[in-house]
């Protein structure tokens, strides 16, 4: 399995970056803290029974790879809580992304990465 997300840049970060593509660091860094929410359902996908929160880029993790796409690594924690089970847990853990950018539409693709299926 692997999950995605889509991201819609504000007209503003889609100008810095079309005006000047080194800004690839901050604005990416900018559109998870703003998005961690909608991300954070995306790493869920991957943990059946754990909640993803508190998601981030991870420090000095953001490469450039070719033209268009952009490799990171986002931290998260993980939580579960279940009052019949008496379990309160949490747990942070890290995953690769890939960011696929799409100047023009103002649109970051955020892919997970692949875990085979153990169907």
């Amino acid at each position: 399995m692997q999950h995605s997300i889509q991201l819609k840049l504000s007209a503003d970060q889609q100008e810095l970056l079309k005006n000047d593509p080194g800004n690839i660091r901050i604005i990416l860094t900018e559109v998870v803290h703003l998005n961690s929410d909608q991300i954070g359902y995306m790493l869920q996908a991957y943990h059946a029974q754990q909640k993803a929160s508190k998601v981030a880029v991870v420090p000095d993790s953001i490469v450039l790879t070719i033209p268009g796409a952009v490799n990171l690594k986002v931290s998260y924690v993980l939580e579960e809580f279940s009052a019949c089970s008496a379990i309160d847990f949490e747990d942070k853990e890290e995953m690769p992304v890939t960011v696929e950018i799409d100047v023009d539409e103002g649109l970051f693709k955020l892919t997970g990465e692949y875990w085979p299926s153990l169907d």
